[in-house]
């Protein structure tokens, strides 16, 4: 939460001048603004990280950015500039009633939606005059009256739920621009009033401060899957597997999943960025209730153990279930007598071993170096394994 900044979600159609008075809300306030469409298109365009690869990918496509991603930029955008700013006027965002409701779910309420009113055939006309000189193709009459017809259809049912929440300001803006702004002054005067004169910033990973993380490892049938059911049964920790959550967020239809969905079917990888984003939504959503985290299956190599800490927080400790490839094998083996998996044969067995160590020898060696790895013989029965990581994890309590 942000506590004592006003967040100000600011509306108005192409043409409407709401441009203009958000630059004088920031010149008086100190606001901070945040389009919604910048920060799609800053992110897309850093083709370093895979978010930016993957957001290009799908604009290329001709399709929409979900909107769980365009909330996971907010919310960032929002956090690294909480300690500085005043303020902020979400600009473009929410389109959908859906939008708001979850933005202000996952992030933070709105204060009020200031929404700047002006009659199309005016904005038709401003618009048309700025073609003249803006070179912008898509400053025509034609197609301005297709982006309104697009704007009101969205637009309207998102005043109406504000509106209803008593959080709508609306404005004629078919005046003078410092004309207009008297009214904006008024309205956000009124909301200063409101919030507090010392602003405190309390980022929802606060929540994990205290909060043990214990990334469990260990190859196809080590047996650690046992292990993580009885550490939670005894500790009460909270079992986060990354392949568990990335078929729930598919399974959900919500766009994220249906976009994870089709890069899944394509064999592409899921941008790292997505499976953290997924492991912070679930580990703020559980921190109250839970002792700690078994993060299950991540991290895979060492940039992605990397990016967990210095997006989410350090491990505690990496727990290590170590079994020998043969004993792997024999336990893989009898499974798929039974299991009825495709991938339960001696060849791809063995390929799943040896992409196994290559991959996660780094990770533990990072570790060991850092003084957080403990292992345990995997080799022995369930109950002696178990007695092996009480003794790790009696001592980190």
């Amino acid at each position: 939460m942000i506590k004592g900044k006003p967040v100000v979600f600011v509306g108005g159609g192409p043409g409407s001048g709401k441009g203009t008075q958000c630059e004088k809300m920031i010149e008086k306030y100190g606001f901070t603004h945040l389009s919604a469409g910048d920060l799609i298109r800053a992110a897309a365009q850093d083709s370093t990280t895979e978010k930016g690869r993957y957001f290009n990918e799908v604009m290329s496509q001709g399709k929409l950015i979900s909107t769980e991603d365009i909330l996971g930029l907010l919310k960032d955008a929002i956090y690294n500039r909480a300690s500085k700013a005043s303020g902020f006027l979400i600009d473009g965002f929410p389109r959908r009633v859906d939008q708001g409701i979850q933005f202000e779910k996952d992030v933070v309420p709105c204060d009020i939606f200031i929404y700047f009113d002006v009659p199309d055939n005016i904005m038709i006309e401003r618009l048309v005059k700025r073609g003249e000189t803006s070179g912008r193709i898509d400053d025509n009459r034609e197609t301005i009256t297709k982006r309104l017809t697009t704007f009101h259809e969205e637009t309207t049912p998102v005043l109406t739920h504000y509106k209803d929440q008593k959080k709508l300001v609306t404005i004629d803006a078919n005046r003078k621009p410092d004309e207009v702004f008297t009214d904006v002054s008024q309205a956000l005067k009124q909301l200063m009033g409101q919030h507090e004169v010392v602003i405190e910033r309390k980022p929802e990973l606060d929540k994990l401060k205290n909060s043990k993380i214990i990334f469990v490892v260990g190859g196809p049938g080590s047996g650690k899957g046992t292990q993580c059911e009885r550490i939670v049964q005894k500790y009460g920790y909270t079992h986060l597997s990354t392949g568990d959550l990335l078929r729930e967020a598919v399974q959900s239809k919500s766009e994220r999943g249906e976009q994870l969905n089709a890069l899944m079917k394509e064999g592409k990888l899921v941008p790292m960025e997505v499976v953290l984003d997924l492991l912070k939504e679930n580990m703020i959503k559980n921190a109250d209730k839970s002792k700690g985290f078994l993060i299950d299956g991540y991290p895979r190599e060492v940039p992605q153990a990397q990016k967990f800490e210095e997006l989410i927080a350090p491990c505690n400790l990496v727990l290590y279930v170590k079994a020998g490839d043969d004993t792997m094998t024999k336990r893989l083996l009898h499974r798929g007598q039974t299991s009825g998996r495709v991938d339960d044969n001696e060849a791809t067995i063995k390929n799943r071993l040896t992409t196994f160590h290559n991959q996660t020898l780094p990770v533990l060696d990072l570790y060991e170096k850092q003084g957080k790895l403990a292992e345990v013989n995997s080799e022995l029965a369930p109950d002696e394994v178990f007695n092996e990581v009480r003794a790790v994890l009696d001592k980190l309590a």
